[in-house]
């Protein structure tokens, strides 16, 4: 037995610096050792799932030079996981205090292949990108949507705002797309059925039982799509046909990130508003 491991220090964080860590550097390698049905219920966005007992044979998908931060429910699980992979040479690993159950941040839910089949059986990055920007698309017409329809005229403010941000997305996959393959954007291209992060807006909806005509119920919806949306570029990041691929994913999943981070300082200023 490999008493190292048990004996190696480990650092825990709080979920705040947690959060704040997880948005500075894209480098940290999130892992999620809870149980499949625990991970299908709701999980951290971004995070690979290895559950605990597979952790040592499943270890080489993971970098031994890069951060680790490992959770699950409530840091029983993760404490263990933590001092296996320090004492298998991973150089910086934190455990989660306090884990999932008392977790306060970015949020996805369903099993590591969910919206999976939006990218199966693409082999080229100029497809991967079509497909992205069709579910940045498909957003933006729904909150351009919503902000004709709601009679809250905050509300309908806010969801321009939304729309205005999804065309930025839009705007800078195309500029990927053009960048690495030289070509013009395709001026044909529709929504035809797409979603952002694996559930339609129905299902976030129903979710979350969310109030469109108020503004705390919007950016909760919003954040809870974006998390999607980043967790969904992750995955599919790490079963992309090459690195270019891979890399230009990553980025998009970078930009979902930076979103979020900017929904939650709105979210913190209507709370204090209403205060």
């Amino acid at each position: 037995m490999r008493w190292k491991q048990f004996l190696t220090p480990v650092e825990s964080i709080s979920t705040e610096n947690a959060l704040t860590m997880l948005g500075a550097d894209d480098s940290i390698q999130l892992v999620d050792v809870r149980q499949p049905a625990e991970y299908d219920d709701g999980h951290i966005a971004g995070a690979k799932h290895i559950p605990l007992g597979e952790l040592l044979d499943r270890a080489n998908e993971l970098d031994k030079e890069k951060p680790v931060m490992v959770y699950c429910a409530v840091g029983g699980r993760s404490r263990v996981a933590a001092q296996l992979l320090s004492g298998n040479e991973f150089n910086t690993v934190y455990n989660l205090t306090g884990g999932f159950n008392i977790w306060e941040g970015w949020e996805s839910i369903g099993d590591y292949e969910q919206g999976l089949e939006l990218f199966n059986g693409l082999e080229s990055l100029e497809e991967f990108l079509i497909v992205a920007y069709r579910m940045e698309l498909a957003l933006g017409e729904f909150y351009t949507d919503m902000s004709k329809r709601v009679a809250n005229q905050e509300a309908a403010s806010l969801f321009a705002k939304l729309a205005a941000i999804e065309a930025k997305h839009k705007t800078n996959i195309i500029a990927q797309y053009t960048d690495i393959t030289k070509k013009e954007f395709p001026n044909n291209i529709d929504i035809d059925g797409a979603f952002e992060g694996g559930l339609t807006t129905a299902e976030y909806i129903s979710r979350l039982g969310t109030d469109m005509e108020k503004p705390l119920d919007i950016i909760d919806f919003a954040m809870s799509v974006e998390g999607q949306a980043m967790d969904l570029y992750i995955r599919a990041a790490e079963k992309a046909p090459d690195e270019q691929t891979k890399k230009a994913l990553l980025q998009i999943a970078s930009e979902e990130k930076a979103h979020l981070n900017s929904l939650a300082a709105v979210l913190d200023s209507l709370y204090a508003s209403q205060r």
